[in-house]
């Protein structure tokens, strides 16, 4: 008798996870309990345990007198969250150069090599397809609990975050070169030589990604 509300509980703690990690759910909006219990069908009693497991792991904050809120990090959240995604991804680099490269990441590499040879770069094209390509790599390092890190961290900064401006073409092409290099020494093998080119591609994009989102915030005021 007392597994069925454990088992509601884990099933909206998973829909409404689901929900901030594709999108649906964006940075900011409100997560209220009767409106999730509705739409889901469950009892208010599962949603709000729920909701509870996620303010615990960061995906939502809860507001006194105003209400639930999908969490919207700061620039200080923004730095931190980089840190830690550096050390993931440089670690799924190594890991995926010393397992060797998955039809998958083949596949996505072979997409970012056919928008190279464009004479000019469709930036939007190129912006998901390099997506596909970091998530390609975290299925070559076979960890999946990796894996799951890094997308609660990518919930976390929220789809302004992940994209680049449209018109900062110069800065998407160089991204897409990083990409070859880091696919290069997983294609060879080489674990040390992937980390190295993935920890420098994460750096470099840091800073211009946590400009943009400082920037918005300051003309959202």
């Amino acid at each position: 008798m007392m597994e069925a509300p454990q088992s509601d509980t884990q099933a909206a703690y998973i829909q409404i996870r689901s929900r901030i990690l594709d999108g649906r759910l964006a940075p900011g909006d409100p997560v209220s309990p009767r409106s999730i219990a509705d739409n889901l069908m469950l009892g208010h009693t599962p949603v709000r345990s729920a909701i509870q497991r996620l303010i615990v792991e960061g995906l939502v904050e809860a507001i006194p007198k105003k209400g639930t809120y999908v969490t919207a990090p700061t620039t200080n959240d923004l730095r931190e969250i980089f840190e830690v995604r550096l050390a993931l991804e440089s670690t799924a680099a190594y890991l995926a150069a010393a397992n060797g490269p998955t039809d998958g990441l083949n596949h996505a590499m072979e997409e970012l090599l056919r928008l190279l040879d464009q004479q000019s770069t469709n930036v939007m094209a190129e912006q998901r397809h390099g997506w596909v390509f970091h998530q390609e790599m975290f299925a070559a390092c076979r960890n999946e609990r990796l894996f799951t890190t890094y997308k609660v961290l990518r919930a976390q900064t929220g789809p302004a975050l992940n994209e680049l401006q449209h018109h900062d073409a110069a800065t998407v092409r160089r991204g897409t070169l990083e990409h070859l290099n880091i696919y290069k020494a997983i294609k060879a093998k080489e674990p040390e030589e992937a980390r190295r080119h993935m920890w420098n591609h994460i750096v470099d994009a840091t800073d211009a990604r946590i400009n943009l989102i400082r920037t918005q915030h300051e003309s959202a005021k």
